[in-house]
């Protein structure tokens, strides 16, 4: 009898999860808009959260790239390079780059907060 019973229990925990499988695969398919209209568990909103992680790490990896390209373009020197403004450019982007990885991180804490609350 109690191996039955574990047996059956086993079943049906392996049935539930198949049941709430897809419905994870889909909503990691899904774009970021239809992501966050679907998100109602705190894993969704977590995978929301760790989406924006890696967009914010994505702007800072971009942001050094551009650093480094404008020192690059300042050591290089030149009367092209002095007229085009090249290094000023690539400043601008670091800027850019990072206010905006500011940005996905000031998202993903909002997401951690709101999984967070859905527990409690």
């Amino acid at each position: 009898m109690r191996k039955t019973s574990l047996i059956l229990g086993a079943a049906l925990v392996a049935l539930l999860a198949s049941f709430s499988l897809p419905t994870v695969s889909a909503f990691a398919k899904m774009g970021m808009p239809e992501m966050i209209t679907a998100a109602k568990t705190p894993a969704e909103h977590e995978k929301l959260a760790a989406q924006y992680e890696r967009e914010a790490k994505a702007a800072r990896a971009k942001a050094q790239e551009h650093k480094l390209m404008a020192e690059a373009y300042r050591k290089a020197g030149g009367p092209l390079i002095e007229k085009l403004h090249f290094d000023q450019h690539c400043d601008a982007l670091v800027k850019s780059y990072t206010s905006t990885a500011d940005e996905f991180e000031a998202l993903a804490k909002a997401e951690h907060e709101a999984a967070k609350e859905m527990k409690k």
